[in-house]
């Protein structure tokens, strides 16, 4: 009887099943062990151990015949693992938002994986003051020449790498923005836009309301999800920059509930009335 491979291949051969799995419950909320094992070619055996691996992890929860996304209703994955996550998709994201940024203005971008993208994306062509509560983002657009910036103090959330804006109470209740960009952690049509915890979701709700336009930025593997606190309804958004992967169905809800689409790809933006691409319905 032949014996198993050991060794880095198989370590790197696991790994990337893994990472598969992992993307199809971000897209699908939930798997099963026996589509998985027909889809990936190997054992039920080998599935299961994948998502007990996963589930150490803390990317699944382990079901009956397969597992959920702790995304769709568990807690949510620290940032550093989330922002490693579909980086291609969330630097087309970020370009694109980079074309709403106003030529002059205020604007508030909020912490996380794709509003880094976006800041990463602005070139120091626009005369703008930016607020956020996220010290990385700070730092990398204070660089720029024409943008000043001021950074939400309070209590630092380890999780999430931003500020609760604890400390900055009475500024944010004085402050307006032209543009809010809002990077999220979840949405779907029956829990609105949800947050990772109840702390940054108060933030969120009062940025939110002092917008003249808000800009939400995730990637489709966020849509038809929820996370553990609400922000506010679906209809809080004015535009949402996804990637052309996004589902038709997500798209129809987000068009029926008025919100304008921005489907970004590596070719650049998509009008929401294209081909949304490979997103299944």
């Amino acid at each position: 009887m032949s014996r198993q491979k050991t060794g880095p291949g198989r370590s790197l051969m696991a790994i990337e099943r893994r990472r598969k799995i992992h993307d199809l419950a971000l897209r699908h909320g939930s798997v099963s062990v026996s589509d998985l094992a027909a889809l990936l070619g190997v054992a039920q055996n080998t599935v299961r151990a994948d998502l007990d691996a996963l589930q150490r992890e803390g990317k699944v929860r382990r079901s009956h015949g397969g597992a959920v996304l702790n995304g769709s209703g568990g807690p949510t994955p620290p940032y550093a693992q989330m922002r490693a996550t579909h980086l291609e998709e969330k630097s087309w994201i970020g370009a694109a938002a980079a074309r709403l940024l106003p030529s002059s203005g205020c604007v508030f971008i909020n912490a996380g994986s794709t509003t880094l993208q976006l800041a990463a994306a602005i070139t120091g062509e626009q005369q703008i003051s930016v607020t956020t509560n996220s010290p990385e983002l700070a730092l990398l657009v204070s660089c720029l020449p024409t943008v000043t910036v001021d950074l939400l103090g309070g209590r630092m959330i380890r999780e999430s790498q931003e500020t609760d804006g604890t400390l900055s109470g009475d500024a944010i209740d004085s402050l307006f923005w032209d543009v809010v960009f809002y990077g999220m952690t979840a949405l779907d049509e029956q829990h609105g836009i949800t947050s990772a915890s109840h702390a940054p979701a108060m933030l969120d709700r009062r940025i939110l309301a002092h917008a003249r336009k808000v800009v939400g930025l995730c990637d489709s593997s966020k849509l038809g999800l929820y996370a553990n606190a609400r922000v506010g309804p679906v209809e809080l958004l004015d535009v949402l920059v996804t990637d052309i992967n996004a589902r038709p169905q997500h798209l129809r809800m987000l068009r029926e509930h008025g919100v304008e689409v921005v489907l970004a790809s590596r070719d650049g933006v998509h009008s929401e009335l294209e081909t949304p691409g490979p997103g299944r319905p």
